[in-house]
């Protein structure tokens, strides 16, 4: 079992140290270190365009809903009669 996992290391760092000396640059484009503004845009562009919509910003009312679905007389008015009402019936406290 030792032999196997010492093996398996060595041929890990073999293909490590074997990568490391293609790594070298080379071309018209290896001695730029920066992109441009309009080629930094392109990608963000790009990146905001597959990542899609923003994230929606949180509810305000979610503590109230989550307050009001533990009540049960609470949660069956505001299946009724809808959440701020049935909150300032039971509570007594505008929303």
């Amino acid at each position: 079992m030792r032999t196997l996992s010492l093996l398996t290391l060595l041929a890990l760092a073999a293909l490590c140290l074997s990568d490391l000396t293609d790594a070298t640059p080379t071309g018209p484009e290896s001695d730029k270190a920066f992109m441009s503004k309009q080629e930094g845009n392109k990608v963000v562009n790009r990146l905001r365009r597959y990542l899609g919509a923003s994230v929606p910003s949180p509810d305000p009312l979610e503590p109230t809903r989550e307050l009001c679905e533990l009540d049960p007389a609470c949660d069956e008015l505001s299946n009724q009669y809808g959440l701020k009402t049935a909150y300032r019936r039971i509570y007594g406290i505008t929303i």
